[in-house]
This record gives structure tokens, sequence and C-alpha cells, in this order.
């Protein structure tokens, strides 16, 4: 989930993210019988955001649209599949900033509903793109296991895998279902997950018939996650483990991502061929989003920021944190997918107050080829 809740609660989510000048999609909504189908690409956008240094080519950061933009309740867990035509996401009706200024003391709820549901606790949805813009139903997991408050959805590029955060109760654990003949499997506890401490923001390459590698965040203080406590400061740490021939591998740190203790580095998205990933960290200050790149197998380097909240007065109408990553490769360029915290009546950017107001909004930035 989304970085910044567990500033509220400790560990995972409740219980547990340089604008340019306006282009013709805009209206593609509007336009006429002759337009070209919608893509991923020219899907219709919101307004521009602003407040936000975007790096290495990246360009034209928008708000989504409704349904996908929705007033109050708490948006979490973006992720977009490989083809861009599928967005999962997670969603209850809690307000957000409520929530994370009071630091978990207050929750009221003043979302509506969403796809005829009202959750008052985390349920997976999905949103698909059609012949015009995006339509938003409940995500077949839930009907599975209704007792669960289910976040952090993620597929495979295949998308017959799903992988979700459960945080109903204990430690927040991570689960995987498999689509069959267009029916998902009843979820299974993944023999990883740690003991006492929480596991969330799982990403997966690759299939069962071959292997599958699971990235994923959690505060655990040994790779193993076997300690009976778990460590008070909560650092999180990006690690990673593989299933192969029925068994997963030892579960290790991302090499070269981990910074000490003090770098809170979450949300893995990981490219297909595992050479690019893209995290969430606090050592610039604030939410950002980062890259990390490697060759060979070897460890990941080169890590710089992406997408920057300036964090520079006035904060209001601007996005004070970012997270949750993700790329979609089209034929015109990529999209990158991620969750921004945009700020109303903000007096400073990391120093909240009961006046203040954040809301979580899903957002795209592109970079053309």
């Amino acid at each position: 989930m989304l970085a910044i809740a567990t500033l509220a609660v400790g560990c995972g989510s409740p219980g547990h993210a340089v604008p340019d000048s306006a282009t013709a999609r805009d209206a593609a909504a509007d336009v006429g019988i002759d337009a070209a189908p919608v893509t991923p690409w020219n899907a219709p956008t919101g307004d521009l955001l602003a407040g936000v240094t975007l790096a290495d080519g990246w360009t034209d950061l928008r708000a989504l649209r409704p349904p996908l933009v929705i007033v109050g309740g708490w948006t979490d867990s973006l992720f977009a599949t490989s083809d861009g035509k599928h967005l999962l996401l997670a969603y209850d009706e809690v307000d957000f900033s409520t929530f994370f200024i009071s630091m978990g003391v207050s929750a009221p709820l003043n979302g509506g509903p969403l796809a005829g549901l009202a959750p008052t606790t985390f349920k997976l949805f999905q949103a698909d793109l059609g012949t015009s813009d995006w339509t938003i139903t409940a995500h077949p997991i839930d009907a599975i296991v209704p007792d669960k408050a289910s976040a952090s959805p993620a597929t495979n590029d295949a998308g017959d895998l799903l992988i979700f955060t459960d945080f109903t109760s204990g430690p927040n654990h991570l689960y995987y279902s498999q689509l069959a003949s267009g029916v998902w499997s009843a979820p299974t506890h993944l023999d990883f997950n740690s003991v006492s401490c929480n596991d969330d923001n799982a990403k997966i390459i690759g299939d069962l018939a071959t292997s599958v590698t699971i990235y994923f965040e959690s505060n655990r203080a040994t790779p193993a996650g076997t300690e009976a406590t778990c460590p008070s400061t909560n650092q999180r740490t990006l690690f990673t483990t593989t299933y192969s021939g029925g068994t997963f591998s030892p579960v290790t740190k991302v090499a070269g991502i981990s910074e000490g203790t003090t770098s809170d580095d979450t949300q893995p998205w990981v490219s297909h061929d595992q050479n690019t990933m893209l995290f969430t960290s606090i050592r610039s200050g604030g939410y950002a989003v980062y890259q990390a790149t490697r060759s060979g197998g070897g460890s990941f380097g080169a890590i710089h920021a992406i997408a920057t909240p300036t964090a520079t007065v006035p904060f209001a109408g601007n996005v004070t944190l970012l997270g949750e990553a993700s790329i979609v490769e089209q034929p015109e360029g990529e999209l990158l997918y991620m969750m921004c915290g945009v700020a109303s009546n903000l007096a400073n950017a990391m120093t909240y107050n009961d006046a203040d107001h954040v809301a979580l909004v899903p957002c795209v930035a592109r970079r053309p080829h």
C-alpha cells in the first residue's frame, strides 16, 4: 500500500502516495465517431498536475479521470498491467487524509460506493479500458474471500497469477491466486511470509510452468523473517525470492537497493527482464519514485529519482507525495502510472495539522519514443 500509510500506524494500511502544455487528448472523450480507437496511450486523462520534478524524459503528468478519481475515501495500491488495458487498485470509504494526519486516531467514512460496493475496509477493484474510457468492477477475488481486507494487487505479464496483501488481522501477509478457465483459485498463503512482521506490495515476474520471481517490501529484521519480534523502527527494505520446482529460494535483500536504516524503500515494480526497478523511498526527504538499473543479473545501481515532489510553497494544489509506480510500454512510448497526493489548504509539505488535506489521485506521466 502507499508508503505514507505506515507513518500513521507503524506498518501497512489502516491496520497497516513540471507539467507541460495541454494536448488534444484532453478532449478524447468528446471527439467524433471517426476518431482513432482509444488505446492506453490516448485514453482520456484529467488535469495537469503541478509540484513535481520529472526526470529521464518523463513529462505531462496528469490526474486520471472519474471513475478512477474518486472523491473521498481512500484510493490505493495502483498497478497497471503490462498491456496497459487494465488497472488494479484497492479502495475503502475511510477518509485517507484524516486518517493520515491524525496518525490513525480518527478514521471517518467519507467515501461513496464503488462498482456497487461500499467497503469499510480495503477491497480489490479492476479498471478496464473500453472503447472510450475506463470502467471499474469489483475484482473476483473479493467474492472468494469476502471476509478479508485486501490491498496491493499485482499480476504477472500473462495475467494468470495474482498476488495481494491480506491485513485482516495480525501481520500483513502475502497471498496468491491462479486464474484457470476464467476462474481464480482460492488464495494461498505464501510460505516465505515473515512470522511477526509485515510483508506488502509484491510484484511477480514469470509463470508457474517455468519459474516465478517475487519482489516485495518488508520490515523484517532478517531475510528469513523468522524473528519473533518485529523491529520497532519499521524500516522497510526490498526483498526477493524465486519459486521453481515446487519450492521457494531463500529470501534475500534486493542487491544494491538498501540504504541503511533511513531510506524506507517500498513498493517495487520490476521490468519483464528484471533489469529496471522502480520503488518508493524517502531518501530525498519526501515520498518520491526512484529508478535503479542493473546488467548481467548483478546488483542494482544508478539509483536516482524520476518523480519528486518539489516541496516548495505554496503547497495547495500541488503534488506533495508520490508512490506506487508502474510502467506500461506502448508503440508511441511509455506510460508511468503512480498515485499522487494532491494537497489543498496545506501549510507545510510534511508538517500536517487538522486543517490540512491531501487527496490520493491516480496519475500518469508519459515518455514518447
